[in-house]
């Protein structure tokens, strides 16, 4: 962070140019790490040997002894005037902050003003070697430099004598863990300083080169909806979803969760354990929005739910609660007439089917043009899998979702559905499995809908009867030239 002075005796005390062209910079060794720590431990202003994320540890010498300890470890999480320097905004801040290293620790082992140039020469030959180094530890290169100066103490000289740049002020806040930041009440100086001049314009880059991404990286995908609307989403899921749990010890609530549930799934996340880790990656102000628990004695904190929450919220959701909030937040996000739907099925591995058709259930359907699709061709095609299929817009508004019945498939259920939907003056996609006589006459003559038909090789009577009532120049065929 900053350079602590202390009193050593160097033999015959030679003059400052004889140790500043002597001194030399190297990796500490696996033997040394313990009398490195309690170097800094016990000289140090800070007290503490303790780095964070990916650490490289330098040991500068003159004709073999210690003059100076420096570590570079892995860069802060959230510092705003860095960001704003490298033009960083939201997601671009996880996908960027690997390529700084932050030096964390500079402790300079000479009397006060013995060698005045001392320290600014020994952090120019570190840097010179942190680059290399880290690109051969962590397999990605380095591309700047941050540092904390605490302007109580000290003013930052080496580093401005070396190329160091102050940005500025921080808020005062030391992270305490991930996310969660505590109110010290005593803003330190950030530093900055790129490798060289073009490494700043490679950090700030509207888009970051492949071979700059951090690799063995798995990273937690962002949040899909802005800030703003997630307000109106959790509050939906509030007054909508029924809360089946007891009152008593009850923590985190119904529509903070379901929120985070729909947003994980929406940006890929897969499982309880997955929607966790999402949940726990959600900054101050997405908590906040989301009306989390509030830590206590900690004003700007908030707690997420853990994926056993999760797992035992998702067991008392009834699916068409979930379902019926879902499209009516989408259609306040986005009113506009539904002009195109697509009906598309897919099947959820490691999901229950959906239970069997009632009595009831069968007779409705089998009213369906029962000759149009016969009972043979109703079996179901997943074994032991939720299939669902999805009515959307081409901008993936929902509009509607049915769950395909364990006992038939995705046609049949689809078939049977269609008389409760109100498609008037909709134009309808689907597979070309959907294509029957029934579906078409229900469409457009019932329904008062528009279907856009796909014919393939695999319905080769129906394939051969439109070639043969549609000449070669009705559209979209593609020996229509108009």
């Amino acid at each position: 962070m900053s350079v602590h002075l202390f009193d050593c005796a160097i033999a015959g005390t030679p003059s400052e140019p004889v140790v500043l062209k002597a001194v030399t910079v190297r990796l500490i060794e696996d033997r040394e790490r313990e009398r490195f720590d309690e170097e800094l431990t016990t000289k140090h202003y800070l007290k503490n040997a303790n780095a964070v994320g990916r650490v490289l540890r330098y040991v500068a010498e003159y004709r073999g002894q210690w003059v100076a300890l420096l570590v570079f470890n892995s860069a802060a999480y959230h510092v705003k005037v860095r960001d704003r320097f490298l033009h960083w905004v939201g997601p671009q801040v996880a996908q960027r902050r690997h390529l700084i290293a932050q030096n964390s620790r500079f402790l300079v082992l000479a009397a006060p003003g013995q060698w005045p140039n001392l320290a600014s020469r020994v952090l120019k030959l570190t840097c010179d070697q942190v680059p290399g180094h880290w690109q051969e530890h962590y397999g990605y290169p380095v591309l700047g430099f941050e540092t904390f100066v605490d302007r109580q103490r000290f003013r930052g000289t080496c580093y401005k004598a070396t190329g160091w740049e102050a940005l500025g002020p921080t808020q005062g806040n030391g992270r305490h863990w991930q996310d969660f930041y505590t109110d010290r009440e005593h803003p330190k100086e950030l530093w900055f300083r790129p490798v060289d001049s073009g490494t700043l314009e490679q950090l700030r880059a509207p888009e970051l080169p492949l071979e700059l991404a951090e690799p063995d990286r798995v990273q937690t995908p962002a949040c899909p909806v802005a800030t703003p609307a997630l307000e109106s989403l959790r509050s939906c899921f509030d007054r909508y979803i029924t809360e089946h749990r007891k009152a008593k010890g009850l923590r985190h609530k119904m529509g903070a969760c379901l929120t985070m549930v729909a947003l994980a799934v929406a940006a890929g996340c897969k499982g309880p354990h997955a929607i966790a880790e999402f949940a726990a990656d959600l900054n101050h102000a997405q908590r906040r929005a989301l009306r989390c628990w509030p830590r206590r004695g900690r004003p700007r904190e908030y707690e997420v739910p853990g994926e056993r929450t999760f797992r035992r919220l998702l067991k008392t959701v009834e699916a068409q609660e979930l379902k019926a909030v879902l499209v009516r937040w989408m259609q306040q996000q986005d009113p506009s007439p539904v002009k195109v739907i697509h009906a598309d099925g897919k099947v959820l591995k490691n999901a229950q089917a959906a239970p069997v058709r009632s009595a009831a259930q069968r007779v409705a359907a089998a009213a369906v043009e029962p000759s149009e699709i016969p009972e043979n061709q109703q079996k179901p095609k997943a074994d032991k899998a939720l299939t669902l299929v999805n009515f959307q817009t081409t901008d993936q508004r929902l509009i509607d979702q049915i769950a395909v019945p364990a006992d038939t498939n995705e046609e049949a259920a689809v078939a049977a559905y269609l008389p409760q939907m109100d498609l008037a003056g909709v134009c309808l996609t689907t597979d070309a499995a959907h294509l029957t006589k029934a579906n078409c006459r229900q469409l457009t003559q019932v329904n008062g809908a528009d279907f856009f038909l796909f014919l393939k090789g695999n319905q080769p009577t129906a394939l051969a009867k439109a070639e043969q009532l549609l000449p070669g120049k009705v559209p979209p065929s593609g020996s229509h030239a108009g």
